[in-house]
């Protein structure tokens, strides 16, 4: 008896594997695929010809020179003082200012911003290191002509009075700050 029931248990899982396997393609009817459409781009576009054919001009050399500026800095006891050859403006002013501390003299802030820049020229003429602050300057802003920055304060405050009997300015002595100037 096992044998029958064993053939027909065989025969029912055979059966019912095909249809798990052959019964869903059979029920799912017509099959579309779909395929998205290429267009080949072509290897060389026509062009004009005579766009690669144009010649480069040469490069012109400039003849630049930098002026003659130095920067002096001297320690707190105001003996030896280096020097060093930095063009005008330059953030190598802040960077030796910047060393416990740096001090400015303010001589004044101008609506005008001719007027700043003629004091500022005539002040380096004279050997004082003055700069116009803020450096970007829109039309409208306000100058402010400041003389420094030093690291040592007694130089600065040597300078005051030559600096009003110069300019006709009475100068205050500020503490310097790279990031808010």
């Amino acid at each position: 008896m096992a044998s029958k029931l064993q053939k027909r248990l065989v025969g029912t899982l055979v059966l019912v594997s095909m249809g798990v396997v052959f019964l869903p393609d059979v029920l799912d009817g017509k099959k579309e695929h779909y395929q998205e459409s290429y267009q080949s781009i072509p290897l060389r576009d026509d062009f004009d010809a005579s766009v690669t054919e144009t010649p480069i001009a040469e490069p012109q050399v400039a003849d630049v020179a930098v002026p003659d500026t130095s920067v002096k800095t001297t320690d707190e006891e105001g003996g030896a003082s280096n020097q060093r050859e930095t063009p005008p403006d330059s953030k190598a002013s802040e960077s030796i200012a910047t060393v416990d501390g740096a001090w400015m003299i303010r001589l004044g802030t101008f609506r005008n911003q001719d007027n700043a820049r003629r004091l500022v020229s005539q002040l380096r003429d004279k050997g004082y290191q003055a700069h116009i602050l803020p450096r970007d300057l829109k039309p409208n802003d306000l100058a402010k002509v400041v003389v420094g920055p030093d690291v040592s304060k007694n130089t600065l405050e040597s300078q005051l009075a030559d600096l009003e009997s110069l300019t006709g300015l009475k100068g205050q002595l500020r503490k310097f700050d790279p990031l808010t100037q």
